[in-house]
């Protein structure tokens, strides 16, 4: 089975790429954050990345999306190297985690892990932000042709600048951490979680689960674009699996689909 884990960037127009690298992969399951939708009908479609994930991957017939949040235009200064991050959507738009899947969605829930479950945010809202942030987990299980059930949990992490993590990271991964084990069947945890793989809150998975970016000795999930490029480790993005799980083949592929790289995992059970 193939699984893609990626950040498929909600601030930039690139639907055509991200239509033409899922049509080529033929995955099993998605796992993608920043994924958009239209609310309003004056919403710039090219914002919109829901429609044109769909259109490639139409042999995965289960989905589930789990909103996190409504938007219609954001603004902060000095953020991924613009001294003025300025977008207008034309309208609202609704983003979050999606998950896309060849097997049945036979469970599915979308579990906040931050304080804050505003879904609606408006622009007066960005004087709060990134101290105020909505986040949420999306966790689905699947049935699989053998019968056998698989856990899924999609996540996209609370930011932070240094990527260093704080109590808000450690609680979240903690509760992503009872989630993932709450069943005795195998789990994959995947997602953009914003942080460095050797943060506190990144090593509290690290006893039940394997860490496929550590394993596999990847360097870098982000971009030569990316404003961190010059650190000698440049990894926010992780693939961590249950101990039950066969791994074939764990690849990040240096191509510039997104602002992130795709997490490329072969794997059965």
């Amino acid at each position: 089975m193939k699984l893609i884990c990626l950040n498929v960037a909600l601030f930039e127009t690139n639907n055509k790429l991200l239509s033409e690298f899922f049509a080529r992969q033929n995955a099993d399951i998605l796992c993608l954050q920043e994924v958009s939708d239209k609310i309003d009908a004056s919403a710039n479609v090219q914002y919109v990345s829901k429609n044109a994930i769909d259109e490639a991957t139409s042999n995965l017939q289960y989905s589930y999306f789990g909103q996190t949040w409504s938007i219609k235009e954001f603004h902060l200064k000095n953020f991924h190297k613009k001294d003025s991050f300025d977008y207008d959507f034309g309208g609202f738009i609704k983003a979050g985690n999606y998950l896309k899947s060849r097997f049945a969605i036979v469970e599915k829930k979308n579990v906040f892990v931050t304080k804050n479950h505003r879904i609606e945010v408006e622009p007066k809202d960005w004087a709060l932000w990134p101290q105020d942030q909505v986040k949420a987990v999306l966790v689905a299980d699947l049935k699989l042709p053998s019968d056998k059930k698989l856990r899924i949990l999609n996540y996209h992490g609370v930011w932070t600048r240094e990527k260093l993590g704080n109590a808000e990271t450690l609680a979240a991964c903690k509760q992503i951490l009872k989630l993932a084990k709450a069943v005795n069947y195998p789990t994959i945890i995947a997602g953009d979680f914003n942080l460095f793989p050797d943060t506190p809150s990144m090593k509290i998975f690290y006893d039940d689960f394997v860490s496929l970016i550590d394993t596999y000795n990847i360097q870098t999930t982000r971009p030569n674009s990316n404003e961190l490029s010059n650190l000698k480790r440049n990894v926010v993005d992780f693939v961590l699996v249950s101990k039950d799980i066969k791994v074939n083949n764990f690849e990040v592929p240096n191509l510039e689909v997104s602002d992130h790289l795709p997490l490329i995992l072969d794997f059965e059970i």
